[in-house]
């Protein structure tokens, strides 16, 4: 059985997520563990569009800012809660939680607990990533040893 480590937050509702999970579903008996670094609300992006900011439905993704911490922490709950109930529907053997507001350092605390095979990082467009600025895929690779698949929704 392949084990997962699956890393987002603002993204964990994205298709593009929920396709590449679905795609390692049906190729093989899979296992995931979801983590959701617990971003703070200042770091939260939105999205611009023409006219102003575009606040995406939270079933796609959740790109809206939050007020405060205590909402951003409750967001990133309701989006990880939904998440494994969905695939805990599917039967598929799910687990997750909320880490470090910093990714690197939540991901390093998952894989002392845990063994994985792979780890999937889901993040917002390039231009409003600061995981991918941070190259927090390349970063996570090099330190874990392990492939990372990067889903830029």
């Amino acid at each position: 059985m392949r084990r997962y480590l699956v890393v987002a937050n603002q993204t964990l509702r994205a298709s593009a997520l929920r396709d590449e999970i679905s795609k390692r579903i049906e190729k093989e008996p899979s296992t995931f563990y979801l983590l959701v670094p617990n971003t703070a609300a200042a770091h939260y992006a939105s999205v611009p569009a023409a006219g102003g900011i575009l606040p995406m439905p939270s079933i796609v993704t959740d790109y809206g800012r939050p007020s405060s911490d205590a909402e951003a922490s409750e967001l990133s709950r309701e989006r990880l809660d939904r998440t494994l109930a969905e695939l805990a529907e599917l039967e598929v053997p799910v687990d997750g939680g909320l880490g470090s507001p910093h990714p690197l350092e939540a991901i390093s605390t998952i894989v002392a607990e845990h063994e994985f095979d792979e780890i999937i990082i889901a993040t917002l467009p390039r231009r409003l990533s600061r995981w991918l600025k941070a190259d927090l895929p390349h970063q996570a690779e090099r330190r874990f040893g392990l492939p990372v698949t990067t889903i830029i929704t």
